[in-house]
């Protein structure tokens, strides 16, 4: 009898361990986690940028999100968001202002406002932001990387580079800037000791580079818009897509884009790299040698993201009343939801 009390003893305490060691389901940081977020740059004049916010399971929809938080507005033209763990640092172009935000929450941290000049987008590295700046339009000399002290969110230096530094990322503690040049004339991909916050070198590429990203064997990979024919540019300009092996600088191989095609967003999502052009999206393999020649979904694009199956696109319509985020299967590119967004939706991100 004694045994049997000592064997059920044993079998209860099993239990009830087992369901302790069981793992409590992961709470939502805020009440923007496990969702999408829109930044949408806002009306050129007199506007300023909003961001949306989507759950995952499309249940919950919510606008103007920063403004609902902090009653405040972002700025005039929210060009980016940069994400350092927990923090979003949201750019505003022509504010020349940048908020930090919980990424959850949306709960001002701080605003950074001094030695800002057309602020285009952040990457961080040896525990600092890096934000590429324009300068004035009509200066080719005045433009920079701001370097920013995470701690205070101060500038604490401001690193001359070419004109039109736009895209920036990190990678093993060195910084790849392209150059779109600020009337559209540039060429090239500057390097940033983030040890030293000194320029490297200038990498020659195609004309008018913005996306930048590593592909799967560590190669940078560029996509170089070229120029479309235009009322000012009758003289098309091909876009093409570069390779660069960062160990030694140099270009190891080009693509080049059929006449017609310039794409104006590009990525990689895995092992598959996504373009578009103003009304298409293409798909080809990360480590393909050749461009594809047809695209795979037909829609106005602004905005393009690829994430957990799904294509996600963004429509600036008119570019002055609210635009729309659609979300396509990845697998069969069949439409899946639409919905409103801000003025002029453009960068799409994931929490």
């Amino acid at each position: 009898m004694k045994t049997k009390k000592i064997v059920a003893v044993a079998i209860l305490a099993g239990i009830f361990f087992s369901s302790c060691s069981k793992e409590e389901p992961e709470l939502p940081k805020g009440d923007y986690d496990n969702g999408i977020l829109v930044s949408n740059e806002g009306a050129f004049s007199g506007g300023t940028g909003t961001i949306n916010y989507i759950s995952d399971d499309y249940s919950t929809e919510a606008e103007k999100i920063y403004k609902a938080v902090n009653n405040e507005d972002l700025g005039t033209i929210v060009q980016s968001i940069g994400f350092d763990d927990d923090t979003a640092y949201i750019i505003a172009n022509v504010g020349n202002k940048i908020s930090v935000a919980n990424r959850y929450s949306m709960e001002k941290n701080a605003t950074i406002t001094t030695d800002l000049s057309n602020p285009r987008y952040i990457a961080f590295a040896n525990g600092k932001g890096y934000v590429t700046n324009w300068g004035a339009g009509s200066d080719t000399t005045d433009d920079y990387v701001a370097v920013i002290d995470l701690a205070t969110n101060l500038v604490t230096q401001m690193i001359s580079v070419n004109e039109g530094p736009e895209q920036i990322v990190a990678n093993n503690n060195k910084l790849y800037i392209s150059h779109k040049g600020g009337w559209g004339s540039g060429n090239s991909v500057t390097v940033i000791d983030a040890a030293t916050n000194t320029v490297t070198t200038n990498i020659t590429v195609g004309d008018i580079p913005d996306e930048l990203f590593f592909d799967n064997n560590g190669f940078l990979v560029v996509s170089c818009e070229g120029k479309a024919v235009t009322n000012w540019n009758p003289n098309e300009v091909i876009a093409k897509l570069v390779r660069i092996n960062v160990t030694n600088n140099t270009v190891s191989s080009t693509l080049t884009f059929a006449s017609g095609v310039h794409p104006n967003v590009m990525l990689k999502n895995d092992g598959k790299i996504y373009f578009s052009t103003p009304s298409k999206v293409y798909e080809m393999n990360a480590d393909a040698t050749s461009l594809p020649s047809s695209e795979i979904i037909t829609t106005s694009v602004k905005g393009l993201s690829v994430s957990d199956g799904k294509i996600y696109t963004t429509d600036a319509g008119d570019n002055a009343s609210n635009g729309t985020l659609k979300i396509f299967s990845a697998s069969t590119k069949a439409e899946l939801k639409s919905f409103t967004m801000g003025i002029i939706p453009s960068k799409i991100y994931f929490n």
